[in-house]
Formats: structure tokens, C-alpha cells, sequence
């Protein structure tokens, strides 16, 4: 394992780095650092740090703005009207509003309450229906656990690129089969695999890089392309066994820091050495 230097710079809401690009936050205390220094910077730079830092054509500043609303004192606009009824595609329909809109969603848990809490600084946790899936930033431990049906209504929000739902109500309404993992190449892990629970594989290309106390980022490359696993401290996934060059197939829920796709498992029996199951990906 390589410990390196990261840039944690204290001026909020809008970061500038000493790499030059900048970063801004919603949350006061999203602190998670993204600046790679050291043996594994220029592959970390060349190949997943490129790219706008905001996505959606939003600007820092207009990010700043936003941070008013959900850091400071409240909103004094009226909320956007609910998305319709809820339906069995309503995650789907709720990705494709507009910041801010007030949304209901229902779908299965994908990963548990507060899993992610020592980069995502919440008790939140990620739901799927069918082929959509969405972060629910929820302050409050609502002790959701895997397989959970649960409903949601809540605000949409744009947390360090990542699409979030920050809830008024959660609701249990059943349980079901927990959602199987899509396979994926690493190329596809993107914008358009967020929110879901997703499997790569590949080999680790550098070594794995200390972002402590909110985890290590793993660098996974292959023929299809490459990508970053984010394991969280929280997980209590040990890194240690993971070596340069060796094999890896990780399952987690596909996530976004600034400008990088990642995926987040969830537990240590997400992270296997070696390659398993079909590695044959379709078009």
C-alpha cells in the first residue's frame, strides 16, 4: 500500500486545488480529497481525473448558490411539484428531473444504511427498480437493511456530481429478492450505469492509494478500459491483500466524486481476488 499526500484545502463552499481545478460542495464537511500525488498521479490524471469537475453544465458558482439553500438557512422557494404517481419505474422517472424537484421513489435496497458514511458523512443508502438506481442521502439511520422495499419522497439533489435524493419520508413497505448485480465492462461505468449495483473486473494497475480517514481508492484497468473502486472505511474491507497486477472482480454501487465514476462495494465478500463468473460482455 502507498500513503500519499492530499491536498485538503479549508476554503468552502468552492475548492481550488493546487492541481488547478476546482471543487465544490453542498456539504460543509464533504472533505473527501481527490488530488493523486506520487507514483500512480499521472494514471490517476490521464485516466479518470480528466474532465469537468461538475457535471450537468453547472458551475461552481451556481454550486455555491445551491449550497445556500442546503447548508445554510432553508429554501424560501416553493418546491417543485411531486413527478406523477408512483409507478415501478418512478427511480427512472425521478433521474430525469430537474434539480431540486421534490420526487417519490420506490425500489429495492441495494446497499444498507450507512455503508458509505466515512466519505458520504450520512446514514444513506442506494435503491434500484429494474435498470435505475439512486443514492438516498438520508441523515437519520433508517436501519435499511439489503433487500428492503422502501419508499421514499424526497428533494433531488446534486451531491459532488453524484444525483441524490435528500428525504422528508422514508417508509419500509415490504421486503424482496435483492437485486442482482449488472455486469459490466469498466468502460461502462459512467453517468449512465449511476446509481446501480454493478460488477467489473480487471487488474489492479497501481497500487492502492491512502485516502484516509474516508477510504483507498484502487485503480482497475483491462482491455474494456479502466476504473476506480472507492472502498470506504466503513466497510471494513481489508485493502492490504490487494497487490499490483493481480486480478480483481469487485460488485459494488456505481457512484460519482467530482468528475470520477467509482464503484463503492459494500462489504468484504464484494471484493474477490481473480476473475468470476462470464467475462464476455454484450454491446
Amino acid at each position: 500500500m502507498v500513503t500519499e499526500c492530499h491536498h485538503r484545502c479549508g476554503v468552502r463552499p468552492v475548492i481550488t486545488c493546487a492541481s488547478g481545478w476546482a471543487k465544490a460542495a453542498l456539504h460543509q464537511e464533504d472533505l473527501r480529497g481527490h488530488e493523486i500525488t506520487g507514483e500512480s498521479s499521472n494514471m490517476f490524471r490521464d485516466s479518470v481525473l480528466a474532465g469537468p469537475v461538475l457535471r450537468r453544465g453547472v458551475t461552481a458558482l451556481a454550486v455555491a448558490a445551491a449550497a445556500t439553500m442546503f447548508v445554510g438557512t432553508a429554501a424560501t422557494a416553493e418546491p417543485a411539484a411531486v413527478v406523477g404517481e408512483v409507478s415501478a419505474d418512478s427511480i427512472a422517472a425521478a433521474r430525469a428531473q430537474a434539480i431540486g424537484t421534490t420526487v417519490t421513489v420506490v425500489g429495492t435496497a441495494t446497499t444498507p444504511s450507512g455503508v458509505f458514511e466515512s466519505s458520504f458523512y450520512d446514514k444513506g443508502f442506494g435503491l434500484q427498480s429494474g435498470n435505475s438506481g439512486i443514492y438516498i442521502s438520508d441523515p437519520n439511520n433508517s436501519g435499511i437493511a439489503l433487500g428492503d422495499q422502501v419508499q421514499v419522497t424526497g428533494v433531488l439533489a446534486d451531491q459532488e456530481g453524484l444525483l441524490v435524493v435528500r428525504p422528508t419520508a422514508v417508509e419500509v413497505i415490504g421486503t424482496t429478492t435483492q437485486i442482482s448485480p449488472a455486469r459490466l465492462p469498466l468502460n461502462a461505468i459512467g453517468e449512465g450505469s449511476e446509481g446501480r449495483l454493478v460488477t467489473v473486473s480487471g487488474i489492479v494497475s497501481g497500487p492502492v492509494v491512502d485516502d484516509l480517514p474516508y477510504g483507498h481508492k484502487i485503480l482497475v484497468s483491462g482491455v474494456d478500459g479502466n476504473t476506480v473502486i472507492f472502498v470506504n472505511t466503513q466497510t471494513g474491507i481489508d485493502v492490504d491483500a490487494i497487490a499490483v497486477g493481480r486480478p480483481i472482480t469487485v460488485t459494488g454501487f456505481s457512484g460519482q466524486y467530482a468528475s470520477t465514476y467509482e464503484v463503492l462495494p459494500r462489504s468484504e465478500a464484494d471484493v474477490q481476488q481473480g476473475f468470476t463468473g462470464s467475462l464476455s460482455f454484450g454491446s
